[in-house]
């Protein structure tokens, strides 16, 4: 049963659990109820458990709680990694797009060079 779920038979006064605590921690250690819940004017105020029972509880809330960070953190990663893909991908175009005027340049460059250094040629006696 559920521990946000409860009968009659978890229900008790906070009367009753003072005059009959040994008897409702002996129903809870036997397993005849799995909580209790105590009643404070008539209404849910307290809930006591096994300890085992609280252990397990928490145990299983930690586990999922790890889990879920887990599961954050590699969606964090899994951003982070695309981010930088993209990045470099942005990059290695721009490099690209740097080396090829690079190269015009310097095309450009050979080409008025090699212009200017041609010279008549000269009669080797002159």
């Amino acid at each position: 049963m559920s521990l946000l779920q409860y009968t009659s038979k978890e229900m008790f006064s906070s009367t009753e659990l003072v005059r009959k605590s040994k008897n409702i921690f002996d129903k809870l250690n036997k397993k005849e109820i799995e909580k209790a819940i105590i009643l404070r004017d008539g209404k849910p105020g307290i809930i006591l458990l096994d300890f085992n029972e609280y252990e397990r509880i928490i145990s299983e809330y930690i586990n999922l709680k790890d889990k879920n960070k887990n599961h954050s953190l590699t969606e964090k990663v899994e951003t982070k990694k695309e981010e930088i893909i993209e990045k470099i991908e942005s990059e290695k175009d721009d490099y690209k797009s740097t080396i090829d005027e690079l190269e015009k340049l310097e095309f450009e460059l050979d080409y008025k060079s090699n212009k200017e250094k041609e010279e008549p040629l000269k009669e080797f006696w002159d």
